[in-house]
Order: structure tokens, then sequence, then C-alpha cells
């Protein structure tokens, strides 16, 4: 009965095992100076498009699930912040972060905004996954997922967190991409 046990309990670790999640890349921005610009650090994780500017944020407890710290866009309209990923064909990823809506200025609509998860480019373009959000309730963390598999030469992919409204904040926490 014992070895009956023993195996069974081997054979369920084994299982989970084989399940888990590995994180591929995972930013809280902790180790961060407050005010430190994203996108010029030395290991070139971000990437802004058109004139983004994105900077670290420090207020204890402000962040995603009490942290510390955040990434917050600057005022500019059309702010995209993104992450260029080589990724496996055939891997199931899951593209996870959290993101707070804040200067919205009473105007629930300047906190629409946008996360994607695309390969290719201009013309070309395969869309893995996208959540649109509506209406955010602002200075409110709201954490989202996307879940998707690598396509065979669609292994170059873009992880993207866009808002368009000017002279609103979109603030980002817990970056994150793990693999099944």
């Amino acid at each position: 009965m014992k070895l009956a046990f023993t195996w069974l309990l081997t054979l369920s670790c084994f299982v989970c095992t084989l399940q888990a999640q590995k994180t591929e890349f995972f930013q809280d921005f902790e180790n961060l100076k407050q005010g430190q610009n994203i996108l010029t650090l030395k290991t070139k994780d971000f990437k802004g498009w058109g004139k983004s500017t994105w900077q670290v944020t420090e207020k204890e407890g402000a962040g995603y699930n009490n942290s510390n710290k955040y990434a917050s866009s600057g005022n500019e309209e059309k702010i995209t912040l993104v992450q260029y990923r080589n990724l496996k064909a055939g891997t199931t990823y899951v593209f996870s972060t959290a993101i707070k809506m804040t200067n919205v200025g009473g105007k629930a609509w300047k906190g629409n905004y946008t996360l994607k998860v695309t390969s290719g480019k201009k013309g070309d373009i395969h869309m893995y996954g996208k959540e649109e959000v509506k209406e955010p309730t602002a200075n409110k963390w709201q954490n989202h997922q996307i879940k998707f598999t690598v396509k065979e030469g669609r292994e170059a992919v873009v992880l993207q967190v866009y808002r368009w409204a000017k002279n609103t904040t979109l603030n980002v926490d817990d970056f994150k991409l793990t693999s099944k």
C-alpha cells in the first residue's frame, strides 16, 4: 500500500512539473530607480513607438499588488510600449501585465487602451491576440493575459500596450511572458 501511495505521489509531482510554466521575461520595475527611462536600459528590453516616453514611478504601495514601483507613460498622444521576442514555434505562451490608467480627468473614454501580441510587418501581420479595454476604472490596476501558440514562420513576436488619448498616463507593472 505504501509503495502504491509513493508511486502515485511521484507521478502526480511529475505531471505537475510538466505543466509548470517557465518565466521567459519578467519586469516588475522594483530594481530600477525612480525616474529612470525604461527605453534606455542596457538590456534594451523595451521600445517605444512614436514619441513615447516611459519612466519608473515610485510610490509606496501604489503599484500592482501593493508594490512600490511601476512604469508610467508620458502624456504624449498615441503612446506605445513594445517588446520584441523571438519565440519557439509550437510553444504556448502567456503574455500578462497589469495596467492602471491615471489623469483621465473624469472622462473614462480617455482611459481606453489595447494590449496586443502580433507577428510580422505592415501588410503581413498575424494577430496572436488582442484585448481592447474601453472606459476602464481610473486609478485601479487591472491584470490582463493573452495566451497564444507560436506558428511556424511567425516566431518574431511583438508584445505591446497602447493608448491614444493625450494628457493621460498609462501605468504598467509586472510585464511578464511565460511559456507552458
